[in-house]
């Protein structure tokens, strides 16, 4: 007797995947007049090592050269990052603050994915909702889905500049809202919020998270 396994793919998560960026871009690319004769950039590519005008510095490469050659990191890293990496950065990131950042408060992840990935899955509790802004990148939406925490969105009003809609905000919050999530410089929108903007959200955010 055949036996067939029951694999096939999770409707609410293939539905998430769909919401791409790229794959609008690629559409709108492939809908251009070939033979109009004028030159087209393609500001959706968001990797500058894809543009011969740019250049990784001499003193990454160097320093990347440097460790390969030391043979001191030929494994695995400690999970969250080196000490030294995460020290580095701290350090780095106290410049702009007024108290000083310690190690412990670093986190280092293999790019923005897997931050969100990490932080989504440590905020789904049973029953718990993510305040997402519309629009909004699109990893988000498909991990919230698959640690199924209900995305609620609030607005992004575009005649001031794509800022927060803080009356739709409140609305939308409740005691079962786990974190708001507010991406500066804006993506897709490209915005950058004011510091008076975002000192009125801080608030929201933090009352709500």
């Amino acid at each position: 007797m055949e036996v067939k396994w029951r694999f096939q793919p999770s409707c609410s998560l293939a539905a998430a995947g769909d919401l791409n960026v790229r794959a609008v871009v690629k559409r709108l690319i492939e809908n251009v007049d070939k033979n109009s004769g004028k030159p087209m950039i393609n500001l959706g590519h968001g990797d500058p090592s894809g543009f011969s005008c740019f250049r990784t510095a001499e003193t990454a490469e160097g320093a990347l050269v440097s460790a390969v050659r030391s043979a001191k990191y030929n494994g695995y890293p400690v999970r969250g990052g080196t000490p030294s990496a995460r020290s580095a950065i701290a350090e780095y990131l106290s410049k702009d603050l007024p108290y000083k950042l310690s190690p412990d408060d670093v986190y280092v992840t293999s790019g923005c994915n897997q931050a969100i990935e990490i932080l989504l899955s440590v905020l789904a509790l049973p029953g718990a909702n993510i305040l997402l802004p519309r629009a909004c990148f699109p990893f988000y939406e498909t991990r919230a889905a698959f640690s199924k925490l209900e995305v609620r969105h609030f607005n992004l009003v575009a005649e001031r500049g794509w800022e927060v809609d803080l009356d739709n905000v409140e609305a939308l919050a409740d005691e079962n809202t786990v974190a708001m999530v507010v991406i500066n410089p804006g993506n897709p929108c490209g915005n950058v919020s004011t510091y008076q903007h975002l000192n009125k959200v801080v608030p929201y955010a933090i009352l709500y998270h």
